[in-house]
Parts: structure tokens; C-alpha cells; sequence
């Protein structure tokens, strides 16, 4: 496949449900807190911000602003700004497609979104998870809590839960003042190869939310962080995706 962190870093540099109460988590059962995330989950549709971001390769470091809206469950647009205010990326998620286009090179990329491209060409890791569940904090271990090797350990207003399968160890981190999830770590081979993390959490439209996220794959050195600044949820938001009828379709598989 081809490379495009180069095109990335060339975009940005050339241009420049209820609010949950706090709760014991020693009172409650495992399946009671990812069941209390489940029902937040459902409750929330629609998601738009501005922002800004923070990425890092092996290729350097660069930041950027961006304008973004969520529809869920696998629909999201962003347009992502330089230095100068220039809009030099635009990004198009569905549940069969993703499509960016570089401005600067006048290329849209078209592919599937698996999690390799979302990895290539976003610099967010997946984790086969839905890149809409992550960028909202929607992950949780409900699928695994009924497995005989998936445990579940309380600390204060925090509970850890980690999951074995084979040669693969996932790690999850439940908040209960917000019930939300608030780390996840994937390993392999007793290496960390993935995490991603949220912070800063505020009470929006009686929903807690997360106004940092954050990604690292560890094993190839990428990470992202995003900050949200003007949150709106369950209101319809609107991010144009314009590609001009010249530019130059780049395919990938």
C-alpha cells in the first residue's frame, strides 16, 4: 500500500442518557457497570465538535485543527485546518468507505475502512472497533465479561478488567463517577502494542463526556491525541466534504 504519513505531514506543514452520580463500584457487579455504559451508548446519535489535534510518527510531530461530526453507529466527517486556517484535509466515513482528499496535492484516497487504512491514513488505531465508538468513548468489555477468562478487579471508584485470549491480553478501565470507560491496553505476547486513553471529562446536555482522547500504537510509533473544545451532542452538526472534479483518485485496497 502506498505510504501517505508523508502526504499528512506535507498537508499540515506546507500549510502551516443521565449523567451517572457517583457510585461504589464494590456494590455493583461487572455486568451492572458495562450495562450502565451500554445504556449511554444507545442514548447518544449524533456528535459534532471543533477541535484540535496532536500527531506523532516516525516521520515527526504535527498539529492541526479540525471541525468534526459523528453520526453513529459508522458515519463521521472532518475537515482538518494548517497552521494558516487552510483547510488541507477532508475525511469521509462510512460504514463501506473512507475517502480522503489532500488539498494540498489534489488527491482524494479512497479505500475500505479497515483497520490498516484507518491506521495509515488517519494515524488512529482501531482496534477493529468502530472508529466512531473510540472517538466517543463507547468501548466497553460487555462482550467479554461472560468468559471464564475475563476478570474483574475494584479499585476505590475504578474497576479493571482484563480479558486473556491466546496470546492476547486486553485491559479495560471503568470509571464509575462517570461510567465510562477511561484506559484501554492491548498486548501481545506480553508487549503493549496499543493504547488509548480518556480524560478531562465535563457534564454535557446531562451526559459525561471525555474532552481528550487519546491513541498510541506503541509498535509502530504513532500517536494522536484530539481535544475537543466546542462539544455538541444529539444535535445534527454539518462538515462539507468537497472534492473538485479534477483531482486524483488514488485506490486502495
Amino acid at each position: 500500500m502506498r505510504r501517505v504519513f508523508p502526504l499528512f505531514a506535507a498537508a499540515v506543514f506546507l500549510s502551516g442518557c443521565a449523567a451517572t452520580s457517583y457510585m461504589n463500584l464494590t456494590n455493583v457487579s461487572a455486568v451492572q457497570v458495562a450495562e450502565n455504559i451500554e445504556s449511554q451508548s444507545r442514548s447518544l446519535r449524533y456528535f459534532s465538535s471543533s477541535g484540535y489535534g496532536n500527531f506523532e510518527t516516525m516521520n515527526g510531530a504535527y498539529s492541526a485543527r479540525f471541525d468534526l461530526s459523528v453520526r453513529r453507529p459508522s458515519s463521521a466527517f472532518v475537515s482538518l485546518y494548517g497552521p494558516l486556517g487552510i483547510k488541507v484535509m477532508q475525511v469521509k466515513l462510512t460504514a463501506d468507505s473512507l475517502l480522503v482528499y489532500n488539498s494540498m496535492r489534489n488527491e482524494v484516497f479512497v479505500a475500505r475502512p479497515t483497520e490498516d487504512n484507518l491506521r495509515n491514513l488517519l494515524m488512529i488505531a482501531s482496534n477493529g472497533t468502530s472508529l466512531t465508538d473510540l472517538l466517543l468513548d463507547l468501548m466497553t468489555p460487555v462482550s467479554h465479561l461472560e468468559t471464564p477468562t475475563c476478570t474483574s478487579h475494584a479499585r476505590g471508584n475504578v474497576v479493571d478488567y482484563t480479558y486473556v485470549n491466546e496470546d492476547t491480553v486486553e485491559k479495560y478501565t471503568v470509571d464509575g463517577q462517570y461510567m465510562r470507560t477511561r484506559d484501554y491496553e492491548k498486548l501481545v505476547d506480553g508487549e503493549t502494542v496499543m493504547k488509548i486513553g480518556y480524560s478531562d471529562f465535563t457534564s454535557i446536555d446531562d451526559m459525561y463526556f471525555p474532552r481528550s482522547v487519546s491513541f498510541q500504537d506503541t509498535k509502530r510509533g504513532i500517536s494522536a491525541k484530539l481535544f475537543y473544545q466546542d462539544i455538541s451532542l444529539n444535535h445534527k452538526g454539518r462538515v462539507d466534504f468537497i472534492v473538485p472534479p479534477d483531482a486524483k483518485r488514488v485506490i486502495i485496497y
